[in-house]
């Protein structure tokens, strides 16, 4: 690589091929990137979370996988009371509530982001 930057360099022969194989592969990217996200938005309208799409043979094909749980101060403080004082710092922690509470409560306290289609 040259150590001066031009605003255009002509590219022949192998550095050409690169090139224009890279614009291809960005292109590919995309068009799979959109076509991904069409499926899950269409496979997201009939199935729930931990639900399982398989074809006619049984194969399993897809699952919902819940999304992440995310631990919410303001749900903790709104449903513990008494109790909130045993994870409170200055605001509720998250991990010392994972490790304190019993984990019905826990989950009481979080909210999940959105599910995602995974392939199998």
């Amino acid at each position: 690589m040259n150590d001066q930057a031009h605003d255009f360099v002509l590219l022949e022969d192998d550095y050409l091929a690169a090139a224009r194989e890279l614009r291809e592969i960005a292109t590919e990217k995309r068009l799979l990137l959109e076509r991904e996200a069409e499926c899950k938005r269409i496979l997201e309208k009939v199935l729930t979370v931990g639900e399982r799409g398989i074809d006619q043979d049984g194969e399993q094909l897809v699952f919902i996988r819940a999304g992440a749980r995310i631990f919410k101060p303001a749900l903790a403080v709104e449903l513990l009371g008494e109790q909130l004082s045993t994870i409170l710092t200055l605001q509720p922690d998250a991990k010392l509530a994972q490790e304190v509470l019993p984990d019905d409560i826990y989950d009481a306290c979080c909210v999940y982001n959105k599910a995602s289609v995974v392939v199998v």
